[in-house]
């Protein structure tokens, strides 16, 4: 038996007893007092637990030396035996010093031996790259031999730079080319926008006056908008002259109106210490009295700030006195700690009192005494005397607990320490990367994708975009967009998905011919913010704020079916897991929260109630399962596990997030778009640190994702090879325990679930089965002929048909007229920048709303039998149709 699995027996027998026979190896000293984990390993007098792999290691972790005793590694002998005698496992490389690390980390640039073996020279010099991979001028290491789809991508991955040397960079016959080099499409040269970077107005200049189209109008600068920017609620001419006498916005009850009757707010907002009114009315003196809620810290200024975030050593006021009044901490090596402030070490034992309580002169005789010099100070480490007493010092990758004792820092328990994968070591760490990923030459703890070009998609409102990530570059994918807002793709066929506001439609369009776009969904599609796709089971998801929903299609838009509808007030974005059958979405109503349910309508549950309030954007982490959303009232970005548990904020500005929209994740890095910036930003996902706007000044940005292979992971449709056996619809389910099963059977929306669970009927059909036969016993009387009876029952069907057709059609002349007199929303409808206005209201600024167009090509759902469906059948329509642009 391995020693270990020897100790681990010991430690469980001594768990659940009370005494330990005097025969048990003479450990019974260790095992009485027990009270660690089974996989840990207790010193004596329980003065710490440690992990078994440290016991007969050769290093003395407990104070003493029983983890190294003679009679815990029986055989062993003395640490010092022990070390040259242990052997490796095959999959191992044995250090010179006898410790033994995984091959993979041998000749990766990391000295993980104590002596630096590993990365020897005579190991690593003659290292040869694999065919797949390109070999840097400086050779050495594994660090020198990075993926072949590293190369050009404008990230020096070799230390010699030599990756991007020789790398062609111009633009293309169908792009412009910046003063700085960034390259746009031709067709946005002197379109207005200036859409190169910050600062660079290249495709700007040299422009001819330009006349306005029948849809636009023309500021007093000569700039022109569309008519549908016309009180939006938003100055998109210099003057802000689009705003002016606009039609006076009425709010609803338990609503403010912010000065200029443009933006509503909760009435709970008013005086909360943020200020949301363009014209910050909703903060000020006649509103407001100077106070702040509870929980919360007033800064000199009488603005707001959470209490948390007060003494975290960052200012969060404008004049810092969240930071005034904080508890000192001294640096030990030069100051010396009054208690309540620092003084020069110089000063201490001088003779002069300057610390109020006198402690920088004791009278104990500490004043010139060296304390290290009696048993190390107490200290586990290092000792270091000072003028007036001493302190203790930790080796690298310890830390100090009691002031006297170093223990090993668990560097994987900080967010971020390791982009994925961190094993935790005596005194040190190491990262790793999951399949698909390599570690970052220059930045080891990070990890970077080893295939394809990682950009941007993102909806415009008026066009949907591409920005290239690894190159300046940014491309339209759908031109003339009249309201895009919520997209998606699916990245094996190259088909994006998205929501048109004004259109009240959802589209799809080939990635590479954007023009070629179709009509996915055309009814019942009012105000859909959220829009995401299941790209294992073709099926999109997609919320409508409208209507309080949250529903499901195939790709072609039929077997529409309504998943939830019970208890939503305004659900928003919305993100979908197909591998483990899980959805979560935001809803930013009254009572705010994020929720997730299963992609088949069940195992709903709230993951995130408490402290939140605007929910607007949301996104998954696959790799490590968790959720980033951002919320527009708290100008914060959080992530949390899937269950909700772990939550912690990663980045609170209301400078960088003024009101953040939409957000995506890729790598080490987070992405957002920002209302009020205009703009794309990106950060460090774990710290929010180095926030970078990577496109400014694009007017009403809106979802934005990050287009890569490894956001959509491959997995297994359960619903093959015959849609699951299910006549309708097959959706994922989530397996909360190992008996559930992980697909389950659904049907749309007007059709009913047999008891089978598999089969799908209407109501009528279901009826007209269980409705009994009636039997007429009446006695027969003065029946007439055989040829009178036809004649009477022909008029009768007749008749019937008549009465039918006449209630069809007044049903849905009064269908059309109320629809037409419904309210329409001119913007989204978020509590701040909501505006309604009747039909009316449209006129005035010049235009209707247009009808979604209709796909004749794409025949409406039918009710069919899909029960031999193949994989491929909920895409077979973009196959075999005329219109196919998969």
């Amino acid at each position: 038996m391995h020693w270990q699995e020897g100790l681990l027996l010991l430690l469980i027998a001594a768990a659940g007893s009370t005494t330990i026979p005097d025969e048990s190896l003479n450990v019974t000293r260790v095992m009485e007092y027990v009270t660690c984990s089974p996989d840990k390993f207790e010193c004596p007098n329980k003065e710490k637990c440690i992990p078994l792999s440290w016991c007969c290691d050769g290093t003395v972790d407990c104070d003493d030396g029983s983890d190294e005793a003679p009679d815990i590694c029986p055989g062993k002998g003395t640490a010092k035996r022990k070390k040259t005698e242990k052997s490796c496992k095959q999959n191992e490389f044995q250090c010179r010093d006898g410790k033994c690390i995984p091959h993979r980390w041998q000749c990766d640039g990391d000295g993980d031996c104590d002596d630096k073996s590993d990365e020897d020279s005579q190991y690593c010099d003659d290292l040869e790259c694999e065919a797949d991979e390109f070999t840097c001028h400086i050779k050495g290491n594994l660090s020198n031999c990075i993926p072949l789809n590293w190369v050009c991508d404008g990230d020096a991955d070799c230390k010699d730079k030599s990756d991007e040397v020789s790398c062609n960079a111009t633009c293309t016959s169908e792009q412009f080319t910046c003063a700085l080099g960034k390259c746009i499409s031709k067709r946005w040269r002197c379109d207005g926008d200036s859409d190169c970077d910050e600062g660079d107005l290249s495709d700007e200049i040299g422009c001819p006056n330009k006349t306005c189209s029948v849809n636009e109008v023309t500021c007093p600068d000569g700039k022109c908008i569309s008519h549908n920017q016309i009180c939006d609620g938003k100055e998109d001419c210099v003057n802000g002259t689009d705003e002016h006498n606009c039609p006076t916005n009425e709010c609803r009850e338990g609503e403010y109106m912010c000065a200029g009757n443009m933006q509503c707010l909760r009435q709970e907002w008013l005086c909360d210490g943020d200020m949301d009114c363009p014209g910050k009315d909703d903060e000020n003196e006649e509103n407001c009295p100077h106070h702040c809620p509870e929980d919360y810290f007033m800064c000199g200024d009488q603005s707001c700030i959470l209490e948390q975030f007060k003494c975290n050593a960052f200012n969060e006021c404008i004049d810092g006195s969240d930071e005034l009044n904080c508890q000192k901490h001294c640096n030990e090596t030069y100051e010396f700690n009054c208690g309540d402030k620092c003084i020069p070490m110089s000063q201490v034992c001088n003779g002069n009192i300057d610390c109020e309580n006198g402690a920088d002169e004791p009278t104990d005789g500490s004043c010139g005494r060296n304390e290290c010099e009696e048993l190390n100070g107490g200290c586990t480490h290092y000792c270091e005397d000072t003028r007036a007493g001493h302190y203790c010092k930790c080796k690298p990758g310890y830390m100090l607990v009691n002031s006297t004792q170093c223990e090993d820092i668990n560097e994987c328990l900080q967010p971020g320490h390791c982009s994925q994968v961190c094993i935790n070591l005596k005194g040190s760490f190491k990262c790793e990367c999951v399949g698909g990923y390599a570690r970052n030459p220059h930045h080891p703890q990070q990890c970077k994708a080893m295939e394809g070009h990682a950009s941007l998609l993102f909806a415009h409102f008026t066009d949907i975009r591409k920005i290239s990530l690894d190159h300046p570059e940014i491309t339209a994918i759908v031109n003339e967009t009249r309201g895009s807002t919520a997209l998606d793709f699916v990245f094996k066929t190259g088909m994006i998905f998205w929501t048109d506001a004004l259109d009240k439609c959802i589209y799809k369009a080939p990635i590479d011919e954007g023009s070629k776009k179709q009509v996915v969904i055309s009814e019942e599609v009012t105000t859909v913010d959220g829009l995401t796709v299941d790209w294992l089971y073709n099926h999109i998801y997609w919320t409508n704020t409208d209507r309080d929903t949250i529903e499901v299609a195939d790709f072609n838009g039929d077997m529409r079916k309504t998943l939830y509808q019970d208890h939503m007030e305004e659900p928003r974005a919305i993100a979908v897991y197909p591998s483990e059958g899980w959805m979560f979405w935001t809803d930013w109503g009254q009572n705010a929260m994020i929720e997730r349910g299963g992609m088949d309508g069940r195992f709903r549950e709230p993951i995130i109630t408490e402290e939140i309030r605007w929910p607007n954007a949301l996104t998954l982490d696959l790799v490590l399962r968790k959720i980033y959303w951002s919320d527009s009232k708290f100008h914060s970005i959080y992530s949390c596990d899937f269950d909700g548990s772990h939550r912690r904020v990663v980045l609170h500005s209301s400078e960088y997030l003024p009101h953040p929209f939409s957000i995506t994740v890729f790598e080490d890095t987070m992405y957002w778009t920002d209302w009020s910036k205009e703009a794309i930003l990106r950060a460090n996902k774990f710290t929010g640190q180095d926030v970078e706007t990577i496109a400014h000044s694009h007017a009403t940005p809106m979802t934005v994702h990050v287009y890569h292979s490894y956001r959509q992971p491959n997995g297994t449709n359960h619903c093959t090879p015959l849609n699951g056996l299910c006549t309708h619809l097959c959706l994922p389910a989530p397996q909360k325990s190992p008996s559930d099963s992980k697909i389950t059977c659904a049907c749309p929306d007007g059709l009913v679930l047999m008891s089978d669970g598999l089969t799908c009927e209407s109501k009528d059909e279901i009826r007209s089965t269980l409705a009994p036969a009636i039997v007429d016993f009446t006695p027969k009387k003065d029946l007439p002929s055989e040829n009178e009876s036809g004649n009477v029952a022909v008029a009768a069907i007749l008749a019937a048909i008549g009465v039918l057709c006449v209630a069809s059609a007044m049903a849905y002349m009064i269908y059309r007229y109320f629809r037409k007199r419904s309210v329409h929303s001119m913007n989204f409808d978020n509590p701040v920048y909501k505006k309604t206005t009747t039909e009316d209201g449209f006129h005035l600024a010049g235009q209707q709303r247009t009808n979604c167009p209709r796909n004749s090509g794409q025949p409406r759902y039918q009710h069919q039998q899909y029960g031999v469906a193949s994989p491929e059948d909920s895409l077979e329509p973009l196959t075999h149709s005329n219109n196919n642009f998969v």
